[in-house]
């Protein structure tokens, strides 16, 4: 299974529900991020009981949760399990015999509260199945949605894909017009008369002004920002914006982009060179592959870049998948500085576009009432149904 981590506890979700008779639902998979986000990663045992006490309602529940958190996230192919009905098992009923029940895990063996829900179960069930001990996947789960830095391979604008997103972003820079301008145009419908072009229109009626002519303002093309996301929970799914981004530098003349892990980077120089595209962006350093603090970036780039990059005419996209383990506040008072200085933020998420999906994460709930618009972007056609939306909406 691949996917966002709300995606994988999502799909855990419906694991208990269908598999093991929890009766649990969207409302449960929206608590259990949330009780994420309280307790944190850094203490696997503490968020393991956070998620039992979610989603366990009755003693007999929470006996069996254990061995369906295990059977999901770290079975080889998972573990069978009997076919429940769907609702809450009532207090009283009979548990089942020890031969009817899946084998616990021994005590010596790691535990998954070790780790925590990944993005990819699959891929953890994989690792495990190659002799993996358990403590390396509790450590690379824990690295991935950690606030701490670290470094990956550094990232590439894919090519697949590439003339049609470009083609996107013409039609986006084309089409957009934010801020009024002072030049004023002829307009049927102005709001202000032209005198002018009235008395000349007079002329024709014998000197009688009957014809009004009137104009109004014009707008400006529209600036651009691209904040992407390169931490380790949302990197593998930047491609389509990275490509998106460097289209918007190469094609516009105001549009700057930037990356963000543990630290903030400007990386519009090198989106600059045309032959870019399909090769390495070298080391970003900590700005890519590290832990998420979209605050932390927010208010760096609102302070220090600002004033060059932000304007009435400014449109911001902020590509993430909105799981910040930094500071909420400095999130919230970074974004409520930015959207003050710009036309509009977008928030462009890459499993936006998934049945399963709930704005859940802390990051975008803290983020929700300075948004503009939230659109996926997960992929190419994504990103051009994004163009078309904003087209549609944005141009006055």
């Amino acid at each position: 299974m691949t996917g966002t981590f709300v995606e994988g506890i999502a799909a855990f979700t419906a694991v208990l529900r269908e598999q093991h008779g929890f009766g649990v639902g969207h409302a449960a998979t929206r608590d259990a991020l949330r009780a994420a986000d309280v307790v944190g990663v850094a203490d696997g045992a503490r968020l393991r009981r956070a998620l039992r006490a979610v989603y366990c309602a009755t003693p007999q529940e929470a006996a069996r949760f254990d061995e369906a958190f295990d059977a999901f996230f770290f079975g080889a192919h998972g573990i069978a399990q009997p076919k429940l009905r769907a609702e809450r098992t009532r207090a009283g009923t009979p548990r089942a015999s020890s031969e009817q029940r899946p084998p616990r895990t021994p005590p010596d063996a790691p535990r998954a509260d070790e780790g925590n829900a990944p993005s990819r179960p699959h891929a953890i069930r994989r690792a495990r199945s190659d002799g993996d001990d358990g403590t390396e996947t509790w450590q690379a789960l824990r690295a991935r949605y950690s606030a701490s830095a670290g470094r990956s391979s550094a990232p590439v604008i894919p090519l697949d894909g590439l003339d049609r997103t470009t083609a996107a972003v013409d039609r986006l820079a084309a089409n957009l017009r934010i801020a009024p301008s002072r030049r004023r145009a002829p307009h049927r419908r102005g709001d202000r008369a032209d005198v002018r072009r009235t008395l000349r229109a007079s002329v024709a009626t014998a000197g009688e002004p009957i014809d009004l002519r009137r104009t109004r303002r014009l707008r400006r093309r529209a600036r651009f920002v691209a904040l992407i996301d390169g931490s380790r929970s949302n990197a593998d799914d930047a491609g389509a914006m990275l490509q998106f981004a460097y289209a918007l530098v190469q094609r516009t003349r105001d549009a700057r982009a930037f990356t963000f892990s543990t630290a903030l980077r400007d990386v519009t120089a090198l989106l600059r060179d045309p032959h870019v595209a399909g090769r390495s962006l070298g080391d970003l350093g900590d700005a890519w592959g590290g832990g998420t603090r979209i605050g932390d970036a927010v208010l760096t780039f609102v302070r220090e870049q600002g004033t060059r990059a932000l304007s009435p005419s400014t449109i911001v996209f902020l590509f993430s998948d909105g799981l910040d383990v930094g500071n909420l506040d400095r999130l919230a008072r970074g974004l409520r500085e930015l959207r003050a200085r710009s036309a509009a933020i977008v928030w462009l998420h890459p499993g936006a576009g998934a049945p399963a999906f709930m704005p859940a994460a802390g990051g975008l709930r803290t983020a929700r009432p300075y948004v503009d618009a939230l659109y996926a972007a997960g992929s190419v056609a994504d990103l051009e149904r994004v163009v078309t939306r904003m087209t549609k909406t944005m141009s006055r």
